[in-house]
């Protein structure tokens, strides 16, 4: 018995994921391939069908068409929709109206995957209102909150990046001479900065525990800014000005102008930054220059779930910590479109207002929100442990072949840079 989808993968993760799940359709009858678009997608391929696109970036368009067209795909499947080719692939998909698979890691955490339609973030087609949530909710089981079932390792991680990078850097120059890694640093300069951030973990761990005890411990309220990456394609293409430094600079101001006197700033940095980007001393800049140095703190480690738990407030762009807060019923404000960001939910006005009312989240709602997404974007599974690569696999082959409940076209009430005036003022 044959199955009519057949499937072409673009670029995914440094892992045997799309391997695995390529077996996993496959034993669904359907047809893949995939485009190798640099010598790391081929290590953690390996298979058959593929080919290799060594062209120009100008060249992929047409490329692309015409691969789509002799071989008759009907989906394509991509890691994020943020990379050059990828947002170029949705275009051609569009046009030749084919169906488009983006997936990512999961807007739950841990031990979740997201796979959406066509885009995500500001072009998510999930509703962004609270009826069609609710109503969405009813249509799907109950959530089952299940304690983490896989290990996230670090040295894993690491040795399928380097098998990913290794060869476009030793090789690429001859097997695909214009290709450019989608990372805002190249790789030697990125593992030079986790080699710094290895050689000062202690002290850091240090500072950071005492830091923790302070804020814990002080009594004044205090606002939590999670830290995401600044080449992230949620900052770079989802998120107002596409700058995070813009977007800390107008937070600063913001609270140096409108918080209580007596309110902190805490910034915390991102799990895998690679410490190149200097946060300590650029926040330390940024809150001297609003007159803040004795209330804007940088934290870079600590225990996530605490300090979100005891601040007042969450302030994130657009990072899955704020649907963290959100289920320990601690207020949020998106500055950039998020699946949960959705009225009745997160702060939904000024910035200035959420450092004196925060709005704290509808339980009920967000339970809705919840159910409805694990009903239709959200699995269970992961990139790195073999044994979470196995169950992704196999449930996003599940969920690949049965019929989306959502619509082809970005939520139309998810309002693309709501906070982009308030943010721009800060500079005026």
């Amino acid at each position: 018995m044959t199955n009519p989808r057949k499937f072409l993968f673009l670029q995914g993760p440094a892992s045997p994921f799309l391997r695995v799940l390529a077996e996993a359709l496959e034993q669904r009858h359907a047809s893949v391939m995939k485009v190798n678009i640099c010598l790391g997608d081929v290590i953690f391929w390996r298979r058959q069908p593929s080919v290799f696109f060594s062209g120009r970036e100008s060249e992929w368009p047409a490329f692309l068409e015409k691969l789509l067209k002799k071989e008759n795909i009907t989906d394509i499947l991509m890691l994020g929709d943020g990379r050059a080719k990828h947002a170029s692939a949705i275009a051609v998909a569009r046009r030749l109206g084919l169906h488009v698979h983006i997936f990512e890691h999961g807007y739950l955490r841990p031990d979740w995957l997201t796979l959406e339609p066509f885009g995500m973030s500001s072009q998510s087609c999930f509703p962004a209102d609270p009826q069609a949530i609710r109503t969405l909710a009813r249509q799907c089981p109950e959530t089952v909150q299940a304690a983490p079932r896989y290990s996230n390792n670090f040295l894993r991680y690491a040795l399928y990046d380097l098998a990913f990078h290794i060869p476009n850097v030793l090789l690429g120059w001859l097997a695909h001479p214009y290709y450019r890694a989608h990372g805002p640093v190249h790789p030697a300069v990125e593992y030079a900065g986790w080699i710094g951030k290895a050689l000062t973990r202690s002290a850091r761990q240090a500072k950071a525990s005492q830091l923790q005890s302070l804020y814990l411990g002080q009594g004044a309220p205090f606002f939590f800014f999670p830290l995401q990456l600044p080449g992230d394609y949620q900052i770079r293409h989802h998120a107002p000005t596409g700058n995070l430094m813009t977007i800390m600079e107008a937070v600063v101001a913001s609270f140096a102008r409108h918080a209580p006197a007596q309110a902190r700033l805490l910034f915390k940095a991102h799990p895998i930054d690679n410490g190149l980007n200097r946060w300590p001393a650029r926040i330390a800049a940024m809150a001297a220059r609003h007159g803040l140095s004795d209330r804007v703190d940088f934290i870079d480690g600590g225990n996530l779930d605490i300090l979100i738990a005891a601040s007042r407030g969450v302030v994130t762009v657009n990072s899955t910590v704020g649907l963290t807060a959100l289920q320990a019923q601690v207020p949020v404000i998106a500055l950039a479109p998020a699946i949960y960001d959705v009225p009745g939910l997160t702060h939904q006005a000024s910035l200035a207002s959420f450092w004196n009312a925060p709005e704290p989240p509808d339980p009920l709602l967000l339970n809705d929100l919840i159910r409805a997404m694990t009903g239709t974007i959200q699995l269970r599974g992961g990139f790195l442990d073999p044994q979470s690569v196995a169950d992704g696999a196999q449930a996003m082959a599940g969920m690949l072949l049965a019929p989306s409940p959502l619509p082809s076209e970005p939520a139309a009430e998810r309002g693309k840079y709501r906070y982009d005036s308030e943010i721009r003022a800060a500079f005026a």
